[in-house]
């Protein structure tokens, strides 16, 4: 064998050292296993209703942000259709943030019926007038004597409400001892000192959809799909990822926090620019300069069970996916930038958020036909790739969650 013919086997040696492992996450979390995945999940009433009672009735749920407030000494209403409940939530003058069932303690009436606003001097129910301050005590109660009663008793009902870089969370379970932190764990140290506080809410979306809220969350949570979803997706998102010689996206790193996770698509180095992202730079030129401490151009941080936070160069998107009935969900989305600083930054916006929703549109027609796929029982399970770990990951969180939940 000549020298030559050596150094061909060492240089092949080498590139099949340097191949991709087709089964990558797997063996970096073989504990998430690698068989098929149940539709049951997604179609079977008594599923939903154990999620109902498990999950979202006994966990840290984001109801709103800072942005959902007019100022200080205010307030904003939210209903959660899987509860069944009403939430008002109020600042008060100080700036202390507190959850209150929004119910009137005389009848039971729904106290305000207003999203949001200034707080009044009392909320009074629009029923017989019982008044309540912002701090939920009960101050008004007009023309009566009402038998076994103490005003100091029947104020409005609290919830436990905790903030977290000005996201607003709640837990309904009265008998539950973890706080938001250590439900966040990883996740809230690997985003500490993030500054949030340069973003600004400026463009929200309410998509009404017939699917299962996990079949929204798992079409999100992957970015297998995007060279195929045509038109909008390859040509709107085409580039925005990397991809392997044949076109593929490939995740560039993806890790679990907790029951979270968050997974990553680009390095600085691999990151080529979009098409319109390289005409926005034209037009403004220290629009895509980095301005925020990010790692990667694109991180996506799934906050267990049904928020998204993620982030694309200088800006931020978050989702919160709210199931309705076993086959109705509400997609919230909600967009953040900096301020724009001049004329041709505002007019970038608004394009990025058209971008955005024909991006948005073509998802929710998927996420609604994979509904009636899962319904039609043509399959009693689905695989997944090692590029969809994501997807396998909060399922084992939440199978881990409601198995404990079970065994309280």
């Amino acid at each position: 064998m000549t020298d030559l013919d050596d150094r061909a086997l060492e240089a092949l040696a080498a590139d099949l050292d340097a191949a991709p492992d087709p089964h990558r996450w797997n063996n970096k979390y073989p504990e998430l296993g690698n068989g098929p995945i149940s539709t049951d999940r997604f179609i079977d009433p008594a599923f939903y209703e154990r999620e109902r009672k498990e999950v979202f009735a006994k966990s840290w749920i984001n109801v709103g942000s800072a942005h959902d407030f007019t100022g200080p000494n205010s307030f904003f209403v939210r209903d959660i259709k899987i509860l069944g409940v009403s939430l008002l939530v109020v600042k008060d003058a100080d700036g202390k943030v507190q959850a209150f069932h929004n119910v009137c303690s005389h009848r039971g009436n729904k106290l305000i019926w207003e999203n949001r606003g200034a707080c009044p001097k009392l909320f009074a129910c629009r029923f017989h007038g019982w008044g309540y301050a912002a701090d939920g005590a009960l101050k008004e109660v007009p023309d009566g004597e009402v038998f076994h009663f103490d005003k100091e008793d029947w104020g409005l009902v609290p919830v436990r409400t905790e903030s977290w870089n000005g996201f607003v969370f709640v837990n309904l379970d009265e008998n539950g001892t973890e706080g938001l932190l250590e439900h966040l764990g990883p996740l809230a140290e690997s985003l500490a000192g993030f500054p949030f506080d340069k973003l600004t809410l400026q463009y929200r979306y309410d998509v009404s959809e017939r699917a299962n809220w996990k079949v929204a969350l798992d079409a999100q949570n992957e970015i297998y799909h995007v060279p195929m979803l045509a038109p909008l997706h390859r040509f709107l998102a085409g580039g925005a990822f990397s991809s392997n010689d044949e076109g593929y996206t490939r995740l560039y790193d993806f890790e679990r926090l907790g029951r979270h996770s968050v997974y990553f698509s680009d390095s600085d180095a691999d990151f080529q620019e979009t098409r319109t992202g390289t005409i926005n730079g034209g037009v403004s030129p220290s629009y895509n300069a980095p301005k925020l401490p990010l790692k990667v151009p694109f991180a996506f941080h799934v906050l267990f069970p049904n928020m998204v936070l993620a982030f694309f160069g200088n800006s931020m998107f978050t989702y919160n996916i709210w199931p309705e009935a076993v086959n109705q969900t509400t997609w919230e989305i909600r967009l953040h930038y900096q301020e724009p600083t001049n004329l041709a930054e505002r007019v970038i916006n608004e394009q990025a958020k058209c971008r955005f929703r024909d991006l948005l549109c073509e998802d929710a027609i998927g996420h609604e036909a994979l509904q009636i796929g899962l319904e039609s029982r043509a399959r009693d399970a689905f695989v997944l790739g090692d590029q969809e770990i994501q997807i396998r990951a909060f399922h084992k969180n939440l199978d881990e969650y409601m198995e404990r939940a079970d065994n309280a």
